[in-house]
């Protein structure tokens, strides 16, 4: 890498003061704790949720002026008659503050006052569009407070070695997997993290989304206080949860995705319908153009076009082709094939995959998925034509990579939740699949000592930086590797990589002949080309 690029990664120690949080303090003040949203080169918005009205402030450090915040009561922020755990505390108040005028690239110290109580950390704008930049996505965090004393099932691939006793669960349980996944992102100092759906494990119940901010900018971590998300609606944002909570119904998911919209601000994507709103949108960062697509619910309710068969009538945008939201899709690829070096889309469902949402659409007992990822293959050929490099999905709680058409396919469903394995290729297969962990990272074990190999917890690495006059786009998969002792004991965590899976893109001009000469005779470069290693 050239050194520019590697001057600009150097792992820095993030400043962030938690005063009082286990006991008065930040813990009887914040209801979440200050986060980063809505990342620009020159502007951030620091938001947090406060247990009374009180206006808070922002300050920079060694900055002139003090902004104080607008609470607003978060009346989507309640709790569900149905939801266990009584009594519940009352809803908060949401405290939403746009710094604006800062410079690209550059980090800032920030304090936030809250009823006396001072919370402070640091953010770093989003780079120039000449400069390096780097970020994190993963997918299927899926928190709840029962994920505590939970672990996943962890089917074994044919011809492992493992030791008696583990009855295929994982090792830790998932509150574990997922702390320690984000602390390994938040050592490598990202410029934003993207989340491909399903954050929580039930949308409209209000203790998931605790438990989400509780890792995230809460006892847990403050990984989201110095770096912001990104984030795009799942299905189980769109799941009130079980029982009484409503399941997967038009209403429920309304009342769901509603939280989401609540906790998360984005760029205004000019949807006509208000609903819409926050549910697909588009970031320029540095070099590259990311984009958000709501994939919910789309096509014609229960037919092959739609990915859930439950959620008829719900506030959900459509998707496919002469929607609104595909003509807004099309108007951003169009612009970012000519604005940025890249281009990365995410949507929750993903299109290629070989677990149980890779079926094709219908009812379960006709050996079909009702919640098939299979129908976004809609959007393939538009995203072939605008150029788009890769596309980050979930959904089916894997490690899988496939290369359609020269994009890039990932599921990174390997957040914190499942760790589930591929249905036997007699049932589905991916014809596109360029790797999977569960047969492709063979698990080597010495007695009750894994050494190496298996599916875990992880993310995907992006690194973008300019060599040599050559734009690159290098893609890593990283794994949390369980570090044991001779009792098979879990005594630490070391980050790995899929080094066989990483890919490295290259943007490449055409050249003029292929699009004309321009005004005067200059040339004119036409559409950008994607190379990869």
């Amino acid at each position: 890498m050239g050194s520019r690029y590697a001057r600009r990664y150097q792992l820095i120690a993030s400043s962030v003061v938690l005063l009082g949080l286990t006991g008065s303090g930040l813990a009887d003040d914040f209801r979440v704790l200050p986060y980063l949203q809505n990342p620009a080169s020159d502007a951030m918005t620091i938001r947090w949720f406060s247990e009374s009205a009180d206006a808070g402030t922002v300050a920079l450090a060694g900055g002139p002026t003090t902004i104080a915040s607008s609470p607003a009561l978060a009346s989507a922020l309640s709790y569900h008659s149905a939801e266990v755990g009584w009594p519940h505390p009352a809803r908060p108040y949401a405290h939403s503050v746009r710094l604006t005028n800062l410079a690209p690239g550059t980090s800032y110290e920030y304090t936030v006052l809250q009823n006396g109580t001072p919370f402070t950390s640091t953010f770093r704008t989003a780079p120039a569009k000449t400069d390096s930049i780097r970020f994190a996505v993963y997918a299927d965090s899926e928190t709840e407070p029962e994920s505590t004393g939970k672990r996943a099932a962890w089917t074994a691939p044919i011809g492992a070695n493992r030791p008696a006793g583990l009855n295929d669960q994982y090792v830790v349980d998932q509150t574990e997997g997922y702390r320690q996944n984000l602390a390994a992102i938040a050592a490598r100092n990202p410029d934003f993290v993207a989340i491909a759906g399903d954050l929580v494990e039930s949308g409209g119940e209000q203790r998931d989304w605790d438990e989400f901010w509780k890792h995230n900018a809460g006892a847990y971590g403050t990984l989201a206080s110095r770096t912001p998300i990104i984030a795009a609606l799942g299905n189980h944002e769109n799941y009130g949860g079980p029982g009484d909570l409503g399941g997967y119904t038009a209403v429920a998911a309304n009342r769901s995705t509603d939280k989401f919209r609540t906790y998360f601000e984005t760029p205004d994507n000019g949807a006509t319908n208000a609903q819409h709103n926050g549910r697909y949108h588009r970031f320029d960062l540095g070099p590259i153009t990311y984009i958000t697509i709501d994939s919910s619910d789309g096509g014609e309710h229960g037919k092959a076009t739609d990915t859930n068969h439950h959620l008829s009538g719900s506030n959900a945008p459509d998707y496919m082709p002469g929607s609104e939201q595909y003509a807004w899709l099309q108007s951003q690829l169009a612009d970012a094939q000519q604005a940025s070096q890249f281009t990365f889309v995410q949507f929750h469902h993903a299109p290629y995959s070989t677990g149980p949402h890779g079926l094709a659409p219908g009812a379960i007992d006709a050996g079909l998925d009702p919640q098939s990822g299979v129908p976004m293959r809609a959007l393939t050929p538009l995203l072939s034509q605008y150029g788009v490099d890769a596309v980050f999905s979930g959904h089916d709680e894997m490690y899988e990579h496939s290369l359609v058409d020269g994009i890039h396919f990932y599921d990174v469903g390997i957040g914190g939740d499942g760790l589930r394995a591929p249905l036997t290729e007699d049932v589905l297969k991916n014809e596109f699949q360029e790797f999977i962990a569960h047969t492709d990272a063979p698990e080597i074990w010495d007695g009750n000592v894994l050494l190496s190999g298996g599916k875990h917890y992880g993310h995907v690495e992006v690194n973008v930086f300019e060599e040599d006059g050559i734009w690159k786009a290098i893609l890593t998969p990283v794994y949390l590797f369980p570090l044991m002792n001779t009792k098979g004991e879990v005594t630490g965590w070391e980050r790995r990589e899929h080094t066989t899976d990483i890919v490295t893109l290259t943007a490449v001009p055409e050249p003029a002949s292929a699009v004309g000469v321009g005004l005067g005779g200059m040339l004119l470069l036409g559409t950008r080309r994607r190379r990869y290693s």
